[in-house]
């Protein structure tokens, strides 16, 4: 459960973020995937109503306060589980607030083994794990509600799969290239006697005369 990823950087992947949502009580799991699944700024999704869900529940409207507009994100399954217990509780997160959610976090991933997780780390593994699976990343600049890709980039941390993955890449390209006439060494050694010839010509030509 607890990779080297996890350790280094503190971003959680999908089975880390399933064990944490699973271990925590209802109201803070959906807290929780509001953050993992719809990356929610964290005074983002202690602020939700169900009425910022849509009528089949596959949107969330979310009103950034930080750049004041609206977004709007598509929904996982786990997230809409997540919710439904909520019903139609106008501030189902009323009684909650940062400290009391990083503490939950805190001790839910203490018991998980895992390190160095907060509620906007969770934002990040939202952004990484979109990256992972190819979406672009002016797409995910604009789930995120940020201005710039450039700030997006922050958020995207490269995996080990996807390092690993970068130099498959490249070596499927090596594979491709056609094999060189000659040889680097070879083509040295042929300049080289190249040289050695137009020298020995020189010296002859200039001793004859």
């Amino acid at each position: 459960m607890r990779s080297p990823w996890i350790r280094r950087k503190g971003v959680p992947d999908d089975s880390a973020i399933a064990a944490i949502a699973d271990t925590c009580p209802p109201t803070d799991r959906a807290a929780i995937l509001l953050l993992a699944d719809a990356g929610c700024r964290l005074s983002e999704a202690l602020t939700y109503s169900p009425t910022s869900l849509s009528l089949d529940g596959s949107h969330l409207r979310i009103y950034a306060t930080k750049s004041r507009s609206w977004r709007t994100v598509p929904t996982t399954a786990r997230l809409r589980t997540a919710l439904a217990p909520l019903g139609r509780t106008k501030q189902p997160f009323a009684d909650h607030y940062p400290r009391k959610l990083q503490r939950t976090l805190d001790r839910v991933c203490a018991h998980l083994g895992l390190a160095g997780i907060t509620p906007h780390r969770l934002r990040h593994s939202y952004a990484t794990r979109l990256a992972a699976e190819g979406i672009p990343i002016h797409l995910i600049c604009s789930l995120l509600g940020h201005r710039s890709p450039a700030t997006t980039m922050v958020y995207v941390h490269a995996g080990p799969d996807q390092l690993a993955a970068a130099a498959s890449a490249l070596d499927r390209r090596a594979a491709q290239q056609p094999p060189p006439a000659q040889s680097t060494a070879e083509l040295l050694r042929n300049r080289d006697a190249a040289v050695g010839d137009r020298r020995t010509l020189h010296y002859r030509r200039r001793h004859r005369s």
